[in-house]
């Protein structure tokens, strides 16, 4: 693709992808913009800015949208650890929702919005220099998972 097709295709407003990392345990959500220099304010919230590789969710297959994204250590690696502890300490159980958006020219309204849920397999891991997410549409809370045995319910053992 040359300059002149890149330029005629791409569309001048300014462009802004959001995330932002939220749950119960945390002292507040947790925002972030995507290669900026200074902080932006997106549908009235502040959003820290931060080095961000993304991965965007295919729109166009039938698998299950998967959200990949990788930012460096250094900028938000001690926040984002400090916030995951706050939910190892919590005793609520509750999985890590995020909302992925994009911000079209509009810094109140986004072009594209995703909600989605961390992976429960490897949905953060912590590098030498970068924290990679991954987020799915999967919400680990609502798996499939067998009844707890109870005697009060299940009462055919009892006779044994």
């Amino acid at each position: 693709m040359d300059k002149r097709t890149y330029w005629a295709t791409k569309s001048p407003l300014p462009e802004f992808h959001s995330v932002t990392f939220e749950h119960p345990a945390f002292s507040a959500p947790f925002r972030l913009v995507a290669n900026q220099f200074a902080e932006v304010t997106l549908g009235g919230e502040v959003h820290t800015p931060v080095a961000m590789t993304i991965k965007q969710p295919e729109r166009q297959s039938d698998a299950q949208p998967k959200l990949g994204l990788s930012f460096s250590r250094e900028q938000v690696g001690r926040d984002f650890k400090r916030e995951l502890r706050r939910i190892q300490a919590s005793t609520i159980v509750a999985p890590i929702a995020v909302t992925y958006a994009v911000y079209l020219g509009d810094t109140e309204t986004p072009q594209i919005t995703w909600k989605l849920f961390v992976s429960d397999s490897g949905g953060i891991s912590f590098g030498n220099s970068s924290v990679s997410v991954n987020a799915t549409v999967d919400n680990p809370m609502r798996r499939n998972v067998g009844p707890i045995y109870d005697p009060a319910v299940f009462t055919g053992l009892s006779l044994l």
